[in-house]
């Protein structure tokens, strides 16, 4: 006698599939290009690149925010989704990114005419800070799923955040030679972030496989599942293992002599590696089962364990 999808969920280790599959895809590229674009312009204001500003903004309002909607069901309704910020992260969030998107146009358009704004600035960026550590929050606060609720989760999400807009503005500077004086600072702290990830990361899948069972059942498949191609080859090697490498290649011989080439493809696979980390993190999210059982693994087969 086959066991029915109610019995299933209760016992076994039941993945969420609705922030991942489908239309869910498109919130997990809309939360991506978000702090993506939250970060790139959190860095380029405060180095002064005023095109960076633009086209972070530009990443978040239109990439992050576009997606956002046409993840909706309904997108005239989405406004009620901001009626419980005393709650719900995802109401602070979208208040978050609409008071970055409105102070963060009135920063360049102070800065576009001359118009010094400290104050602005400042607040601009706290919300721009704000919109990137959102959604690690959002995640965070799901205890049914214990890869996500974790403490490390939401710096995760703003390193990577940071790193990502450090890498655009480096882009920025690289192609545009805008405010060229500025390119050894940016990249001086797109390493300090790399530092950060490279200790945050494999210390968040850590203590994510010695936690609870379905944090265990999570890890294993997001290193060892049907997808592990995804982790092993393009989030670690070409989103981490490459980065490093041209880190270490730069030091050695100077910025200045270093291959655009290799900068650009470090950039590009670090946005990568970052992109398909978060998608592996939504998509190897386990509920704990209902009812206590032997321990199982995905397919639902008896590890004969206790």
């Amino acid at each position: 006698m086959s066991r029915g999808p109610l019995y299933e969920w209760m016992v076994n280790y039941t993945p969420q599939t609705e922030w991942v599959e489908g239309k869910g895809v498109m919130f997990c590229l809309a939360f991506f290009f978000i702090q993506l674009g939250a970060g790139m312009f959190f860095v380029s204001s405060i180095l002064g690149i005023l095109l960076g500003e633009f086209i972070g903004w530009l990443i978040c309002a239109i990439l992050g925010g576009g997606l956002h909607l046409l993840h909706l069901g309904h997108p005239m309704r989405s406004y009620r989704m901001v009626l419980r910020p005393r709650t719900s992260w995802v109401s602070r969030g979208l208040l978050f990114v609409a008071a970055f998107l409105i102070l963060g146009w009135l920063q360049m358009v102070f800065s576009f005419h001359g118009i010094s704004s400290l104050a602005l600035l400042v607040i601009a960026n706290m919300f721009a800070f704000l919109t990137v550590i959102y959604g690690g929050f959002a995640m965070n606060c799901i205890s049914g799923i214990p890869f996500w609720n974790s403490a490390l989760l939401p710096i995760l999400y703003a390193v990577a955040g940071f790193w990502g807009g450090a890498g655009l503005s480096t882009a920025v500077l690289l192609n545009y030679g805008v405010a060229i004086g500025a390119l050894p600072e940016v990249e001086e702290l797109s390493r300090a972030l790399l530092v950060a990830f490279v200790v945050i990361f494999p210390t968040y899948l850590i203590a994510a496989r010695y936690g609870l069972p379905a944090g265990k059942t999570s890890v294993s498949e997001m290193v060892g599942g049907r997808l592990w191609p995804l982790f092993w080859i393009v989030v670690v090697f070409l989103g981490l293992v490459l980065p490093i490498g041209v880190v270490i290649y730069s030091l050695v011989v100077g910025l200045e002599e270093t291959p655009l080439i290799l900068l650009y493809l470090s950039i590009s696979f670090e946005l990568l590696g970052d992109l398909f980390l978060r998608y592996l993190i939504l998509k190897n999210g386990f509920y704990n089962p209902l009812v206590p059982a032997p321990a199982y693994n995905v397919s639902g087969k008896n590890t004969g364990t206790n």
